[in-house]
């Protein structure tokens, strides 16, 4: 009963304060998660509590988290922690006496009820939140757990679901995130029967599942690595704005993907190759910052953007948006402030965002309940104040970004119509990094086609 009321009031306080903290939410490939039987999601983990919200508020049917015990110690997130049904672990390293990680088995039991009852369940099988640009070395217990339950309580059609969160800029407010859900797994293939104790079954399942969060997320050996040939993969998807899917961010990852992959098999086999892009895309940047403009400013349909910011449609909007957004100013500066100040501690980059969040959920709502008290009056009562800050901070949020965004371009345009042989020059370098990728890419698609008529032809 206390956890219906706190998920009835928690989780969609939560559904918009992630909303608000991520400019862009994106889910991909919901369509292949089925329906009617028991699933175990299983997310790469790259952002401490974040993952587990944005898995819990997104994904279909509702998946309850397994979240590590000592999350419970924190006061604060333990109503939350109820909200969304979430089942502790008692990790290894945890272990505060010899008791403590035997309480698995309490983990274990309640996982198998949950699958048994037709639930789901989300696990993040690396074990801890990391920032490495890699998925780590994934652990048993996914497999253990969809093994053991249809041992013990099937047979329950279990399937397992491969999904990756993708961060442009994880510590960032405002930054965008795309869940991908990959293909489900059938944990029961190739094995014949369900037994958690047979080693060989579990490696084989667990091995199957690492390949599978591996299709739906990025992987490189260094972050320089990733950094450089993410931003080729940038520059190359986003080359014309006005191509509708530039917007997505499953069309982005797509690019991205394929140019992960590609550098993985060909940075040995063709360095050169891979040493025109990082050359190309340097320089490239480094024209920019000469110029202090954007490259999405650089591809914008300048033309129609002047006829959009002067037209009388956005001057009005303009005009109605400012006192709004002035107020939201006013009543949300404090706790802003103090949020900021929370994101400048000392904290591990893979739980910054969640210090944020959770301060945000905390202060915010404080903050607003301070204010109401001391502006109420006969004209405005406390309550008015109360529902005014947070529309009115929503609203300024998103003028500072239009606005500003609108500004710029303006800025760009004024900036490279007066330098024309500059524009030329970013337009040429430019196509000099979408040529590298494509070339790039060309060559690991023939590679691949190769070795698969190579492996066919030995079979037969």
């Amino acid at each position: 009963m206390i956890q219906k009321c706190l998920e009835v009031l928690l989780i969609p306080f939560v559904r918009i304060m992630l909303h608000i903290y991520f400019r862009q939410i994106e889910v991909a490939g919901k369509e292949r998660v089925p329906r009617g039987v028991p699933l175990i999601y299983t997310p790469n983990h790259f952002n401490s509590v974040i993952d587990g919200l944005l898995a819990r508020v997104f994904l279909p049917h509702d998946p309850r988290p397994l979240a590590k015990s000592t999350l419970w110690d924190i006061r604060l997130l333990r109503p939350l922690l109820v909200a969304v049904g979430a089942i502790p672990v008692y990790r290894q390293q945890d272990a505060i006496d010899e008791s403590y990680v035997a309480r698995n088995k309490g983990t274990f039991s309640a996982c198998y009820d949950a699958l048994a009852e037709g639930a789901s369940i989300v696990l993040f099988p690396e074990g801890q939140s990391h920032s490495e640009p890699e998925l780590q070395e994934i652990k048993t217990g996914a497999a253990r757990i969809a093994l053991g339950a249809e041992q013990r309580r099937g047979p329950l059609g279990i399937r397992i679901i491969p999904v990756g969160l993708t961060f442009d800029a994880k510590q960032r407010f405002r930054s965008r995130v795309l869940i991908s859900v990959g293909e489900p797994l059938d944990p029961l293939e190739g094995l014949g029967e369900a037994n958690a104790e047979d080693r060989e079954a579990v490696k084989l399942l667990t091995r199957r599942i690492q390949q599978g969060i591996k299709s739906v997320t990025l992987n490189y050996p260094s972050w320089e690595e990733a950094n450089i040939m993410s931003r080729a993969a940038d520059l190359y998807v986003k080359r014309s704005s006005r191509d509708e899917a530039s917007s997505s961010l499953a069309a982005e990852f797509s690019a991205h993907k394929q140019l992960s992959d590609a550098y993985r098999l060909m940075k040995e086999r063709y360095p050169r190759k891979v040493s025109r892009i990082v050359d190309a895309v340097n320089a490239y940047d480094r024209l920019l910052k000469v110029l202090s403009i954007r490259h999405e400013h650089v591809v914008q349909e300048h033309p129609k953007l002047l006829q959009t910011i002067y037209s009388l449609r956005k001057l009005s909007l303009f005009v109605i948006r400012l006192p709004l957004a002035l107020l939201g100013i006013f009543l949300n500066a404090a706790p802003y402030f103090l949020t900021t100040l929370v994101g400048q501690l000392k904290i591990q980059a893979d739980r910054a965002s969640t210090a944020k969040l959770v301060a945000g959920l905390i202060l915010y709502p404080l903050c607003w309940t301070l204010q109401s008290g001391m502006l109420e009056n006969e004209f405005f009562p406390a309550y008015v104040w109360w529902i005014l800050a947070p529309l009115s901070g929503v609203s300024s949020l998103l003028f500072r970004e239009r606005h500003a965004q609108l500004l710029e371009e303006l800025r760009t345009y004024l900036k490279l119509n007066n330098h024309a042989e500059m524009k030329q020059e970013l337009e040429q370098r430019l196509e000099n990094i979408c040529i590298e990728v494509t070339e790039l890419l060309a060559i690991s698609a023939a590679s691949q086609r190769s070795a698969r008529e190579w492996v066919t032809e030995d079979q037969i």
